[in-house]
């Protein structure tokens, strides 16, 4: 399975329209900062699974704060971060993503790429979307999974 993960995308759709077409993936996980960038994401692919959380500026969606899919056979725990305190510690999340039973925690917020294990849990930020920006690009295969990241 491929998974495209965006965030703060602020607004910046057609680098995300650019990255989905050319990767193909076959679910796409937004973590906020604009979620109706990912409403016009799941317009633009109407056949694509998407998925997505708010941000802190996202004070006027409906969209859940965490949610736990699991793609093939690994648990994700995907967040903003904001709630965690992501740009000061990476611990409340990882405590979190820990007790959901993720094994992947996926979270925006900073700007910032990161990818960071922290006991049993894989953190993973894919950086901003917007233009000149980055996207993370995850592989699952069974209970194993490969992230890395993608200039867009």
């Amino acid at each position: 399975m491929r998974i495209a993960v965006f965030s703060d995308s602020h607004g910046s759709l057609e680098p995300m329209i650019h990255a989905v077409r050319e990767e193909r993936p076959d679910l796409v996980l937004h973590l906020g900062d604009h979620a109706r960038d990912a409403e016009a994401l799941q317009r633009e692919f109407p056949a694509l699974d998407v998925r997505y959380v708010r941000g802190n500026c996202d004070w006027a969606s409906d969209a859940e704060e965490v949610l736990t899919p699991v793609a093939d056979g690994v648990k994700i725990f995907m967040t903003h971060g904001h709630r965690y305190g992501v740009k000061y510690t990476l611990d409340s999340l990882a405590n979190a993503a820990h007790f959901s039973g993720a094994a992947l925690a996926l979270f925006g917020h900073t700007h910032e790429s990161e990818y960071k294990v922290m006991g049993d849990v894989t953190l993973f930020n894919p950086g901003a979307a917007g233009p000149g920006g980055t996207c993370g690009l995850i592989t699952v295969k069974g209970t194993k999974f490969e992230c890395r990241l993608r200039e867009i």
